[in-house]
Parts: C-alpha cells; sequence; structure tokens
C-alpha cells in the first residue's frame, strides 16, 4: 500500500508540474506575441503664441494615454511662449533659429524618439483620445502617416463644422486619389517613414510643408490615412487675416501641387472652398466672441484677432 500510495503521490506531482509548465508556457507565449504599444511624440512648432499654447499644452495633458515625449519647438519668439511651454512638466523645449514653420517642424521630427511622430499647431485642441487613437491606427504596419478631422472652437455652430470638413475631406480622400494631403494641425508620421523621405522634402519658399510631405510620401508609394476619429480643434483665426493675406496664403494650395507636377482637381477644389470659406465666414469669425459664445458689434468694429503666421514668415 505504501509503494502504491508513493506511486500516486509522484503522478499527481508530475501532473501539477506538467500544468504549471503550461501554464507558464501557453500565457508567456500569449504575453510575448502581444503588440508593444507604439509610443507617440508630440511635436508643436511655435512662434508667438502665447495666446493658445496653454491651452495645447493642457489638452495634451488630458491624454487617455500619456505620449513619450512633447516637443514644443521655439522659432524665435518673443511674446513669452517658450516661458509658457517651460511651465508645463515634461515638455522639452527646442530652439530653431531658421525662421519658418518647415524648419521648426523638420528639428522637432529629427529630434523625436517616439515610434509616432504627431504634429499639431499651437492652436490646435486635441481630443483626450487622441494619443489612443494613433495608437491604434498606427498597429497596421502598412500606414506611414494619418492625419484627421478638425473643427473650428472659436466659431459658431462648431458641430456642424466639423461635419462639413469631415465630409469634404473624407470626399477628397475617398475620390481624388491623386490628391495625397495632410494637414499640420492634426496629422501623425511613422519615425521610420520620416528617415525614409526627409532628405528628399523640398526645402523651398512658399509651399505648404505638410502638403509636400504627403507628396513624397505618396510619390514613394506609402500609404496615407484619413481618420475622422483622430479629432482635434483649431482656431478660426486664419478668417482674421486680410483678403491679400489670406490669398496668399491660399496660392500655396495649388502651387505645392503644380511645383510636384500634380495637376488634380482636387486642389482646385480645395481652393475654391477655402475662398469661398473666407468670404462667408471672415465676418463670422471677426464678430464672435468665443469666450462669451455670442456675436458682439464691438468686437466687429475693433477686432483684435491675432491672424496666423504665414508657414514661411
Amino acid at each position: 500500500m505504501r509503494v502504491r500510495h508513493g506511486a500516486l503521490e509522484v503522478v499527481f506531482y508530475l501532473g501539477l508540474a506538467w500544468m504549471i509548465a503550461w501554464f507558464f508556457v501557453s500565457f508567456g507565449t500569449i504575453y510575448i506575441s502581444m503588440p508593444k504599444a507604439l509610443t507617440v511624440s508630440i511635436i508643436i512648432p511655435v512662434y508667438n503664441e502665447a495666446s493658445w499654447l496653454k491651452e495645447c499644452l493642457q489638452a495634451i495633458q488630458k491624454q487617455t494615454v500619456t505620449p513619450l515625449e512633447v516637443i514644443v519647438v521655439d522659432n524665435n519668439s518673443t511674446d513669452g511662449s517658450l516661458a509658457i511651454a517651460k511651465r508645463f512638466a515634461g515638455v522639452t523645449v527646442l530652439q530653431e533659429k531658421r525662421q519658418g514653420a518647415l524648419y521648426a517642424r523638420t528639428a522637432g521630427f529629427n529630434a523625436a524618439r517616439g515610434d509616432i511622430i504627431g504634429r499639431i499647431d499651437a492652436d490646435t485642441r486635441i481630443e483626450p483620445n487622441w494619443v489612443e487613437r494613433l495608437q491604434e491606427l498606427m498597429i497596421d504596419k502598412k500606414v506611414a502617416a494619418v492625419t484627421g478631422s478638425s473643427h473650428w472652437y472659436d466659431m459658431p455652430l462648431s458641430p456642424f463644422n466639423h461635419w462639413v470638413e469631415d465630409l469634404f475631406k473624407n470626399a477628397l480622400f475617398r475620390h481624388e486619389k491623386n490628391f495625397p494631403f495632410l494637414f499640420g494641425t492634426n496629422m501623425a508620421i511613422r519615425r521610420s517613414a520620416w528617415r525614409s523621405i526627409k532628405s528628399e522634402l523640398c526645402d523651398k519658399a512658399y509651399i505648404f510643408e505638410d502638403a509636400d510631405l504627403a507628396i513624397h510620401l505618396f510619390q514613394d508609394k506609402q500609404q496615407l490615412l484619413y481618420d475622422i476619429r483622430l479629432r482635434a480643434g483649431m482656431s478660426a483665426r486664419r478668417y482674421s487675416d486680410t483678403p491679400r493675406a489670406f490669398l496668399r496664403y491660399i496660392r500655396l494650395q495649388s502651387v505645392t501641387y503644380k511645383q510636384h507636377g500634380i495637376h488634380t482637381i482636387g486642389s482646385s477644389i480645395a481652393v475654391v472652398t477655402y475662398i469661398v470659406g473666407y468670404i462667408i465666414l471672415r465676418p463670422l469669425s471677426l464678430a464672435y466672441d468665443a469666450d462669451a459664445k455670442r456675436f458682439s458689434l464691438k468686437k466687429l468694429l475693433f477686432n483684435r484677432n491675432q491672424p496666423r503666421r504665414h508657414p514661411f514668415d
């Protein structure tokens, strides 16, 4: 009986050992095979953005997934933007002396350590799940870059504006295959894609640096994506520009594509849409008090909105 009892113990412990080994091998394999969460760097080119930068950085602090790093690239600001950036923990400040969004963007992208390089403007306010959504989109290794939807948070009827904006961009993305685009106010690129393409990018005045990046990725057969769920708010301050300044800015749209030999109806549609939007929305932008959420005759007559900086100034 003792031998029998001892044999049963041996069988029991062997079985237990087998089960423990099976557990660790099985669940260890599952753990190892789980994809590693992609890290995200957020780059913000800044030139005299003291009126906007604080809210931009506060939106980043509210993310459901914390980015690996936030890099503010100061482009010779004189208005206190630098001091605001330095007040935020976890924000790295770089200096780029060469004037222009192109150079500030490039300096930030080159310094980024994340698997994904997010790029927003100083007046952008990303949604709380922005970083998390980027990670989900970039799980697909075929996607080199992504751009998202946007709305004006300082204009009336913001939800309607978001709907119209998405309808327009989604139609261009789906039906105008020869019109690659990325919007610097709300976009991201895989760091490996940036490294593969950066030496080919244009270093010329009077182009849209975000559109130029999209074009070179497209010509390199890398996949671009537009996603409505990658959401961000932006200021409508572009509509505070004088007509001359606005036309100067919009002209860069068609110039950028033509310089690359791209003559597409998508670019023309975009230019016409922007001009029509300017005619309709400029009076609203000048008269609307975003803080009070109402129209003001005083604001219309004595508007002091800070216009957006020209991309290559």
